[in-house]
């Protein structure tokens, strides 16, 4: 479905950026919504973005994938047998017969059992990932510390990857690619082109010159920030009115930097107007760790592409806790918006602050980022 572009940027002016100046949980709340901290999961160097459905850890710590999505990357036939509640998969020579509530397969006749069952969850069928390594044949790591599946399936000796297992390119490359240490193969060139947050003239930074001079940037330290964002990205852009208390105000707290208390209870008011305005969302944010960005005002930028779906409300206003929340535009609800936003982050630590970041009091998906309408989900 080709996609329509509703809004590209909004600026912040200086006397907003100077209030920025002002400025890791182990799971979500239950009261916030069912689903968990945001997965993502790299095939042979490619991350893949899910259309809907996401993959997810489950309440027993199993990593479960939505199996047609990752078998068609896999160049796998996938069916459906609603009758049946069967996925019949063919790759190659194998024909494979997964059942929907069982932790069993057919694997060429033969029986093939699992830890956990495969699901059905929005209407796709998820599976566990020992189900893609022992039946489709791919190798399958996990990276706990940014929640990250990695799948191989080929080996490419000539190509060249970062420390994060992602393709790099040297070929097409974005304008501005030497802001950058380097360019990875799966971002489009519009999320590097990007236009950096409003800044200090002489003392903001891009990423290449960050990553070149301060010791603070190294896989150690941005695996936290990253989780930190996920977990962030996960409380936030996932609402449910019907369950919603305070325990999700507390869950999106502990994600971000707090100088004082006092934020507590804007979050707090806004789980209230949740419940009165009947708002259910869903979504994840996906931070990119090579794209970091210093405005010289004290912030640290991490450039994330998001997804979000505002499935109900009453009135289309202030659907999420961001002071910056457009509600001159009118969300459509059951439709998936898409972007590329930078994440404002911060610290009050100085020295080595590197394990410190966390997501800024005023930071905002809508500072500085373009959306995009996906199209409607049934």
């Amino acid at each position: 479905m080709s996609k329509e572009l509703i809004q590209v940027k909004k600026w912040m002016g200086a006397s907003l950026a100077a209030i920025m100046l002002f400025g890791l949980v182990a799971g979500i709340s239950n009261a916030a919504v069912t689903a968990p901290t945001f997965v993502s999961v790299v095939m042979d160097g490619y991350k893949i973005w899910f259309p809907d459905a996401q993959a997810f850890v489950d309440d027993n710590n199993r990593t479960l994938v939505p199996v047609r999505f990752v078998a068609e990357k896999m160049k796998a036939k996938v069916g459906w047998e609603s009758d049946t509640m069967t996925v019949p998969i063919e790759r190659g020579d194998h024909q494979i017969l997964l059942t929907v509530g069982s932790s069993k397969a057919l694997v060429n006749g033969e029986e093939v059992t699992f830890d956990t069952k495969a699901i059905m969850q929005k209407e796709r069928t998820f599976v566990p990932l020992r189900f893609i390594s022992e039946v489709l044949g791919a190798e399958v790591k996990w990276d706990a510390s940014t929640s990250t599946v990695f799948i191989t399936t080929k080996e490419d000796a000539v190509a060249k990857y970062d420390e994060w297992g992602r393709l790099i390119r040297t070929t097409d490359l974005p304008k501005n690619a030497a802001d950058y240490p380097y360019i990875l193969a799966d971002v489009p060139n519009e999320m590097y082109e990007l236009e950096y947050p409003y800044s200090h003239k002489t003392d903001s930074e891009v990423s290449a010159s960050l990553y070149a001079n301060y010791p603070e940037l190294k896989k150690e330290n941005i695996d936290i920030w990253i989780d930190r964002l996920k977990k962030y990205g996960a409380v936030l852009l996932n609402v449910e009115y019907s369950t919603m208390d305070y325990g999700w105000a507390d869950d999106l707290f502990a994600n971000k930097l707090q100088l004082n208390g006092s934020e507590l209870k804007y979050i707090k008011q806004y789980v209230d107007w949740v419940k009165e305005n009947k708002i259910r969302v869903e979504g994840y944010l996906d931070p990119e760790p090579s794209m970091i960005y210093r405005d010289g005002f004290g912030n640290n930028y991490v450039r994330s592409k998001f997804r979000v779906k505002f499935t109900s409300f009453n009135e289309n206003k202030n659907l999420l806790y961001d002071k910056w929340f457009p509600n001159e535009f009118s969300f459509e609800k059951n439709v998936w918006y898409e972007g590329f936003t930078d994440v404002a982050m911060g610290t009050n630590v100085g020295g080595n602050w590197g394990k410190t970041l966390k997501v800024n009091t005023l930071a905002s998906l809508f500072f500085n980022h373009t959306i995009e309408k996906v199209g409607e989900t049934k």
